[in-house]
């Protein structure tokens, strides 16, 4: 997979994913649970988001920097956890969090992982979060937050509404070849 993907709307990316990902992880990914009815309601919300130019204003300085929360970063956009990026490149979340760095914006890694907190923490050089489901035995959760403490994780985004696994449209995803869930 060449590591430069020429694309300008997230449309032409996708596009691009299903040519570049095997099916399954494509399936993955753009799937969602049950009749994907949230999945339709998301991207309606995208479309009704507008940009709303500034005319007649100096522009000769500019910058897009921020604070998330009080974490400083280059623009607005952050990096969402994304589950079992390993399905999409074989790097995963160490690409992704070597990209983030670079880009100076925070990236919040995923509970379901294909590397471990350590090994993504080791190659970070910019802000971390963890995305943490609460887990039925809440020692392996105390536990996910001590390593994320420990690697120096800045926060916990915690998940509040998945009380059930859905039925997603790509499970077959989690029993594949590429699993390696690391917490």
């Amino acid at each position: 997979m060449s590591e430069a993907i020429d694309c300008i709307s997230l449309g032409e990316l996708e596009a691009c994913a299903r040519k570049l990902l095997p099916q399954m992880a494509y399936d993955y990914y753009a799937g969602g649970a049950n009749d994907e009815i949230t999945l339709r309601e998301n991207q309606a919300a995208y479309q009704r988001l507008a940009l709303l130019p500034r005319v007649l204003v100096d522009v000769s300085v500019r910058h897009m920097s921020t604070t998330v929360l009080g974490e400083p970063v280059s623009m607005p956009i952050l990096i969402a956890p994304t589950a079992l990026p390993g399905l999409a490149h074989s790097e995963g979340e160490i690409a992704t969090t070597r990209a983030a760095g670079a880009a100076k914006t925070l990236i919040t890694l995923a509970t379901l992982s294909t590397s471990s907190i350590e090994e993504a923490m080791a190659v970070a050089t910019g802000p971390v979060w963890l995305q943490l489901y609460v887990f039925k035995d809440r020692k392996v959760s105390a536990s996910v937050v001590k390593r994320a403490e420990a690697a120096g994780c800045k926060a916990i985004v915690l998940t509040v509404d998945v009380p059930v696994l859905a039925n997603a449209s790509a499970t077959c995803a989690i029993d594949s070849p590429y699993r390696k869930i690391c917490l």
